[in-house]
């Protein structure tokens, strides 16, 4: 007898299949305060909300009752204002399609690329609630429990984002000459966890800065708030934003890591300088070292290109063609090639690339691979954007931040 169709009140017409969901870590209320994307489970362009990734450097807030909210834009203007949710519903709108991603994603590929040993795996095996509940202890792990942790994947998404260009509230603020950056702060409160950070270097023998209780914000320099897709949203993928992704409005910041995108908004301090906020000092930095005095705050994500099909864990596979497909994004706007080698890298095809193809969404890419002869098969893809940056961008890095590395899957043919 065939399996029910039915979840909850909907015919789902898929015997057997039910939606992606999140894998989330919980806060001892039962609130999701982290998660990861079912990246290999999801079909198009647009991640559910309820599969869409979650981090959070400070502690979940409260929730605000939208019509409780403001936002106070202040500094370097000519006219300080306040404005509720309405007044600012009522300024020139915007919808922009980008992708999240959490500048961390992938970062254990960095040391399987220079190291070797165990690849990680992009079916996600990610323990949440186990690191929500190290969250909560906030304890500094030794290193060689950082060693031992299984490394971040899946934390990127793509959604569909509705608001106002952050270029509109600050023309009716007006800027003053001297303007340079604007400090975006959410009301999240909390201590940083400094283990998070250890984890992200990979070793705790080092002292880390403690700030104490702060807000999270970000000095976003002055140009990039003035680009026309950097938006104050409201509503993700059709309806207003949940609480778990910022509500009621949060940054959109269009080719940057996620660390750039302000959650749960209420101040806007324009300012004569880029301030030196802790989350672009101290962490989200490029460096050779937590000793390397040359630091400098990480923006925009390089060029990447993911096999999501065949991934390793299908090997292996039988004789005959194989579709090879995956996604495509990067930080300085469209994917303009995608190319796909079966033989390590040895010789380099054109592969077929979906339309859509919009500036800040990743894009389907795919190749008809006949497979004949039976033997190991690695298989690789790079990608090319529109400004002619080439996959990899990004170098090693010791907080192993922006991965863009060139990550091989390798088959077997029976």
């Amino acid at each position: 007898m065939p399996k029910r169709e039915i979840e909850g009140d909907w015919v789902m017409g898929w015997p057997d299949r039910r939606r992606a969901t999140l894998i989330a870590g919980k806060d001892t209320q039962g609130r999701v305060i982290n998660g990861r994307a079912p990246l290999v489970e999801l079909e198009g362009l647009i991640t559910p909300t309820d599969a869409y990734y979650v981090v959070n450097q400070l502690e979940v807030p409260e929730p605000v009752h939208p019509d409780d909210w403001t936002l106070s834009v202040y500094g370097e203007v000519e006219r300080p204002a306040e404005f509720s949710l309405k007044e600012l519903q009522k300024l020139p709108g915007r919808t922009v399609r980008a992708v999240t991603e959490c500048a961390g994603n992938d970062a254990g590929f960095f040391d399987y690329m220079q190291k070797g040993g165990k690849k990680p795996s992009r079916i996600n095996q990610q323990d949440m609630q186990a690191r929500a509940a190290m969250r909560e202890k906030s304890a500094v792990p030794s290193t060689e429990e950082i060693s031992s942790e299984s490394t971040t994947t899946c934390a990127v998404s793509a959604g569909e984002f509705t608001g106002v260009p952050l270029a509109e509230v600050l023309r009716k603020a007006g800027l003053k000459t001297r303007a340079a950056s604007v400090r975006t702060e959410g009301f999240d409160r909390g201590r940083p966890d400094l283990a998070v950070q250890y984890r992200s270097v990979g070793r705790s023998d080092f002292k880390l800065v403690d700030p104490g209780v702060i807000h999270y914000d970000k000095g976003l320099p002055l140009a990039k708030a003035l680009d026309p897709d950097t938006l104050l949203a409201w509503s993700m993928n059709g309806e207003y934003l949940t609480h778990i992704h910022g509500a009621p409005v949060r940054m959109i910041v269009p080719g940057w890591s996620g660390n750039w995108w302000v959650k749960w908004l209420h101040k806007l301090e324009i300012m004569d300088h880029v301030p030196q906020c802790y989350y672009q000092k101290h962490y989200f930095v490029y460096g050779n070292s937590p000793e390397d005095p040359n630091k400098e705050m990480i923006t925009a994500m390089g060029v990447r290109c993911i096999i999501l099909d065949p991934l390793d864990e299908d090997s292996p596979l039988e004789r005959g063609t194989h579709k090879v497909r995956g996604l495509a994004w990067s930080g300085a706007g469209a994917i303009a090639r995608v190319e796909v080698s079966v033989d390590g890298g040895s010789t380099w095809h054109d592969a077929h690339l979906e339309a859509p193809r919009e500036k800040w969404l990743w894009l389907r890419w795919s190749y008809l691979w006949e497979a004949d002869r039976p033997g190991r098969y690695r298989i690789m893809a790079r990608a090319t954007d529109a400004q002619g940056r080439h996959q990899p961008q990004i170098p090693w890095n010791y907080q192993r931040k922006h991965f863009d590395g060139i990550v091989p899957t390798d088959v077997t043919i029976a």
